[in-house]
């Protein structure tokens, strides 16, 4: 990885401000890691709804299943025309898009945001870490969850049925709101996630990252019939293939991430964030 300086826009940021970036060690993860021994990153993109789908914005949480770690929070500047109706959902104007990162440079830090952990996204045809991974050489490394799948299984839902993000924080009963902002909804997407893993190993007994790979297999999808050139891809749920799910990540080693800010962050909302400015990460959990 380039070790050049990185800078970010957060949501409500006036202007990119340096990426602070701090080391933390992580236990290798394999799918015999014990679950209370993982590191995890839930993930989320908004784009800008039209074809090829570019992302807007990357919002993503790393924890365990016990405590906050860091969070990662950036706007991007992909210079294409945002869909009306995806700028009602995420509130997100070109205005706000003016000396943010590029999506490569966005994409730089994320990876290092991410290096080790698993990933987990709200994504029930792997749209977001498929967002993430296009373009690259090679595909994402980091073994993949999905809470929909997680969800269904769990909470014993009908087969097919795909619930909402909203839905699962309302009928887990959790402190937090999606707003159809990308850390919003990653922090909504962790919260969902500890509390259905919670229940799974408790129901079903799990207790390693592997038990939890092998009982949600990664959806097959091919994209390639809707793309319009290198960088296009279709809309959520278009019929396609991705690259299989892989069963282990790679050995983890010291990475830098932002801090998570101190304290309860409580109720999620845009409107909490949009006069904020500051650095991507904030203080210490």
């Amino acid at each position: 990885m380039s070790s050049r300086p990185l800078y970010l826009k957060p949501r409500g940021a006036a202007q990119p401000v340096p990426w602070e970036e701090i080391a933390v060690d992580a236990p290798e993860v394999s799918p015999q890691t014990p679950l209370a021994d993982a590191q995890f990153v839930a993930l989320d993109v908004e784009t800008t709804g039209n074809s090829p789908f570019l992302v807007l914005e990357i919002g993503a949480e790393r924890f365990t299943l016990d405590r906050t770690l860091s969070f990662f929070d950036a706007l991007v500047d992909c210079r294409a025309p945002i869909n009306p109706y995806a700028k009602k959902r995420h509130h997100i104007d070109r205005s706000m898009l003016i000396g943010a990162p590029e999506f490569k440079d966005a994409r730089r830090g994320f990876l290092r945001f991410a290096q080790g952990a698993v990933l987990v996204e709200h994504s029930h045809d792997a749209f977001d870490t498929w967002l993430v991974g296009r373009g690259l050489e090679s595909p994402l490394e980091h073994p993949i969850i999905d809470t929909t799948a997680l969800a269904r299984l769990v909470l014993d839902l009908p087969k097919g049925q795909t619930p909402g993000l909203a839905r699962l924080v309302e009928e887990l009963g959790l402190d937090v709101t999606p707003a159809h902002a990308a850390l919003d909804d990653a922090r909504a997407t962790a919260m969902v996630f500890r509390a259905l893993i919670a229940r799974a190993r408790e129901l079903l007994s799990w207790n390693t990252v592997g038990e939890v790979l092998a009982a949600l297999p990664r959806p097959v999808v091919d994209r390639t019939a809707t793309r319009r050139g290198p960088a296009a891809g279709p809309a959520r749920g278009a019929p396609g293939r991705t690259t299989p799910p892989r069963s282990a990540a790679p050995a983890a080693t010291p990475r830098a991430t932002s801090p998570a800010p101190s304290g309860r962050r409580g109720r999620s909302s845009r409107r909490r964030r949009s006069g904020s400015s500051g650095s991507p990460g904030g203080s210490r959990a």
